[in-house]
Formats: structure tokens, C-alpha cells, sequence
């Protein structure tokens, strides 16, 4: 399917003749970091709508507390309609690492994941071999890369192959995409985009169910995924994946595990946020991460 991203850039869209010329996605730009918001976000919006194009809100993100990004998405798109996963659109490392990028995207992942929002990642294909690891890479991807027939990327829902497009409608030139039916939101999808990122975080440390088989990242809490929740045990001292998504996890719900973040070691601040989590729920105040802990932070 043809698609557009459009932001402040874009000005005066006629969006009945962007349609017209056959294109049937539209991207808009809503906010970036803590404090921007599009200024023509609600008149672009308002165009597309009435001219009967899908439509999705990107935010791009900087090098600012993610939950305090993600919020401010939240925020400025609140009682907007979209037809297409809500994109957390990744470019810039600002001196971060690796880790640190991508720790601050499953956050934000995160952080939409629990308010109901189906979630996908834009960036171009450098930035995602160098700085995007394997915690965030079973998110869906919206690529760029420009000159090419196709991105080096091989899954992706979106394969932007252009930033200098000319289409009907638009003065001055425009983001072209190609999207896959997955870009869409689904009106009851069975994927739970926390269980996945679980099976995924699960994959990455060898735990496997019982005929010794990894699970498939399917977002769905089956027979097989139910068997490796019970292998669970998770106490202080751990340094792994699975470490990293009870981290991720704790944050999301507003449970802090200090300084460092997100960083895949058990030390006494996460131990900390995982007896208050598990006070909270009523569990055990053990700070051992087991069957009944991480069925609580599945949910």
C-alpha cells in the first residue's frame, strides 16, 4: 500500500487529491521530545480524515526520559483516531549506546504497550544494525533507505525509499512509503505485545518449554509459554536479557530501578522495585522473581 509521512513541512495539504493520486496512508508527525508538538497536527489530521485516507502519529524521539516522551505523545494525540500502529521513530544516538538507545525505546514500547497502543519502530537501516540490539527487535519495523529496490532489513511493515517525492496535493517534496497490511491496527489482534517481548526476552536466555523447543514470539500466553513461566527464577545477582524485561517491565508500571536503568544486572535497586511490585500485588515480599511475580508483570 502507498503511504506518506508528513510533518510541519508539509503546509496547505490538499488531501482529497493526495488520495486522488493513489496514495492510501498517511503518517503525521504529532510531537518530539518532551515539549514540541506539530503545530498543523490537528488541521493535517482533520484533511486526511475527511478525505478518507488511513492514518497513524509518529513521535520522534531525543535523548530525554522516555516515559516523559511517551506521555507527551500520549498527550497530544489524545482523542485522535488512528488506523496504524502508533511509531516511535528513532534516529538519533546523541552520544548514547547501544544499550542506552535501545533500552530507552523498549521503554517507550512499553510505556504505549500498557495504555492499550499498538506500537512500531521507525528508522533507517544503519541505525538499526548499530544501535537498536535484539531487546527491541521483535517490535515491528518501519524502514528507511533510499536508491535501493529493498532494505537490508528483511521483516519489516514499512519501507520508506524516498524523502524527495513529488505527489498531487503537496507543494515541495515528501516522504514515500510502502506499507504491509501489518501496519494496521487490529480491531481485536490476540497479540499481547508485553507477552512477546517476554518470549523474546525468554528466547534470548535458553530457557525452552518442555520438548526443548524456543517459543514462537507470538504475543500469544499458550501451553508452551505457560510451561516456561513456570521454569522461571529470577534473584539478585542474575545479569541477563530476562533481567532487562523485569527491569523494563517494573519501570513501565511505575516501579523505579534506580540510576543505571534498564542495564540486565540484578543489583539491590531492582530487588527493591521487585519487593515493592510484589507488596503491591500482594505476593510474597521475597525479591525472587518467579511463577506468581511474572504472572503479575505479564499482566
Amino acid at each position: 500500500m502507498k503511504g506518506i509521512d508528513i510533518s510541519s513541512y508539509q503546509q496547505n495539504v490538499d488531501f482529497v487529491k493526495v488520495k486522488n493520486s493513489g496514495i492510501e496512508i498517511v503518517y503525521i508527525k504529532a510531537t518530539e521530545g518532551i515539549t514540541y508538538n506539530n503545530p498543523l497536527l490537528e488541521s493535517q489530521y482533520n484533511g486526511a480524515m475527511e478525505a478518507g485516507l488511513k492514518i497513524g502519529f509518529y513521535h520522534y524521539v531525543k535523548a530525554n526520559d522516555p516515559i516523559l516522551e511517551a506521555k507527551h505523545f500520549l498527550s497530544a494525540i489524545a482523542g485522535l483516531s488512528a488506523d496504524c500502529k502508533y511509531v516511535i521513530d528513532v534516529e538519533e544516538a546523541s552520544e548514547r549506546t547501544t544499550t542506552q538507545i535501545s533500552s530507552n525505546v523498549r521503554l517507550f514500547a512499553n510505556y504505549l504497550i500498557s495504555n492499550g497502543k499498538e506500537v512500531c519502530i521507525y528508522t533507517n537501516d544503519n541505525f538499526y544494525s548499530t544501535y537498536i540490539d535484539n531487546s527491541v527487535k521483535n517490535i515491528p519495523l518501519w524502514v528507511a533507505h533510499y536508491g535501493v529496490a529493498k532494505p537490508d532489513a528483511i521483516n519489516y511493515i514499512g519501507f520508506q525509499y524516498s524523502s524527495s517525492g513529488i505527489v498531487n496535493g503537496i507543494n515541495g517534496p515528501v516522504d514515500l512509503d510502502e506499507f504491509k497490511s501489518a501496519i494496521f491496527i487490529g480491531p481485536s489482534s490476540p497479540i499481547n505485545l508485553v507477552v512477546q517481548s517476554f518470549q523474546h526476552a525468554i528466547n534470548l536466555v535458553g530457557l525452552r518449554e518442555k520438548n526443548g523447543n524456543m517459543l514462537v514470539d507470538d504475543g500469544i500466553k499458550c501451553t508452551y509459554t505457560n510451561e516456561v513461566i513456570a521454569k522461571v527464577l529470577v534473584n539478585k545477582g542474575a545479569h541477563n536479557e530476562l533481567v532487562r524485561w523485569i527491569q523494563q517491565r517494573l519501570v513501565s508500571l511505575g516501579f523505579s530501578v534506580g540510576k543505571p536503568g534498564s542495564d540486565s544486572y540484578f543489583g539491590p535497586n531492582t530487588l527493591l522495585a521487585v519487593k515493592k511490585f510484589q507488596v503491591s500485588r500482594g505476593l510474597k515480599q521475597d525479591g525472587i522473581v518467579g511463577l506468581l511475580t511474572i504472572t503479575q508483570l505479564l499482566k
